[in-house]
């Protein structure tokens, strides 16, 4: 065995004795290596960011499973591979919630802040709408103002929360489906 391999084999210990402090010495091992295997495959850099950050997690996690007589590279590499492939399906996801929600909902918001000489069914669609954000929680309210009215871009939201890209494009999936189900159901209380 190297040096390197024996650096490694003995933070791997002592981290699965309880000392976490020493999984930093396996991340500053590997980090350049695995942003570089991710920067290669995402074309954002703060998306290859974070899949490199849940990847370190998850191999954290999992450490124990890991078999020492292994490639610990090969090992990190193919959990940020299934890291990419997740953070894939949910750009492709929110991709497709973006289509068919995101012109809706920015419509909607610009109907709320027209003059009140619109037509009705303007009028109360946005009547609708803002009745529905009043019902939010605040925090949520301010994410969906951020990234439609503010147009800010979902990395930015998630640093102001302390988040990932991720956890941005979740939380407006979410956001968007409580505020279409909620302008539904009121549209069809009062007959819109």
């Amino acid at each position: 065995m190297n040096s390197e391999a024996d650096a490694l084999n003995a933070a791997i210990k002592r981290v699965l004795a309880g000392e976490k402090d020493a999984y930093a010495e396996i991340v500053g091992m590997h980090q350049d290596m695995l942003l570089a295997f991710a920067a290669f495959r995402v074309a954002d850099g703060d998306t290859a960011d974070e899949v490199v950050h849940q990847t370190f997690i998850r191999a954290y996690e999992q450490l124990d499973q890991f078999q020492r007589d292994k490639d610990f590279g090969l090992w990190l590499r193919t959990i940020c591979k299934y890291m990419i492939m997740a953070e894939l399906k949910k750009c492709t996801s929110d991709t497709t919630n973006r289509k068919n929600y995101g012109d809706h909902i920015r419509a909607v918001l610009a109907q709320a802040s027209a003059d009140a000489f619109d037509d009705d069914e303007v009028s109360d669609t946005a009547k609708i709408l803002d009745a529905c954000m009043r019902v939010l929680p605040e925090r949520s309210r301010a994410i969906l103002n951020m990234r439609y009215q503010e147009k800010l871009p979902a990395s930015e939201i998630g640093a102001r929360f302390g988040q990932g890209e991720g956890w941005v494009a979740t939380t407006l999936f979410r956001l968007r489906g409580e505020l279409k189900r909620c302008i539904e159901q009121r549209m069809k209380a009062t007959n819109v």
